[in-house]
């Protein structure tokens, strides 16, 4: 599994900077850009954040999402995507923090950048019942009303 996906991230990778992927996106029912979801790097960017941002912005990239940012603060983040022309318009932030801290994830998202903001998961053990859903549902509808506040 591992190989298949680090080969398809291959293939995206080069098709999105052959010669090719000017065409990429231009079809009549594409609403593009196409863009990045930085967590397809993470590995990298666990090793070196300022030249993984390097090797997105060499692939081709203009835009990407981000799911978090690697132990620097938002700032700093923002000045690496803004050194390499990248343009982070949505971004990842774990559960616990539309429930304790969805200010502070305004804040984030404002300091990156983001237009959207996003949660890829919701912890749970064993199979996620109703009451947990309903529980998830109460925390992103609070949530949603403060990020709104924000054009988020």
């Amino acid at each position: 599994m591992k190989q298949a996906l680090g080969s398809l991230l291959t293939w995206i990778v080069v098709t999105a900077t052959s010669p090719a992927a000017d065409n990429v996106g231009t079809g009549p029912s594409f609403k593009g850009p196409v863009g990045l979801q930085l967590y397809s790097l993470r590995g990298e960017f666990t090793r070196n954040v300022p030249s993984t941002m390097e090797k997105v912005r060499d692939y081709g990239f203009k835009i990407v999402e981000t799911a978090g940012t690697y132990n620097l603060s938002p700032a700093k983040f923002k000045e690496l995507l803004d050194k390499n022309n990248l343009k982070a318009v949505s971004g990842h932030f774990p559960f616990e923090r539309y429930r304790d801290d969805v200010e502070g994830i305004a804040s984030d998202a404002k300091t990156i950048g983001l237009e959207y903001v996003g949660c890829a998961w919701v912890p749970h053990e064993g199979d996620f019942d109703e009451k947990e859903c309903r529980m998830a549902i109460d925390i992103f509808n609070k949530a949603g009303e403060a990020l709104k506040k924000h054009n988020l």
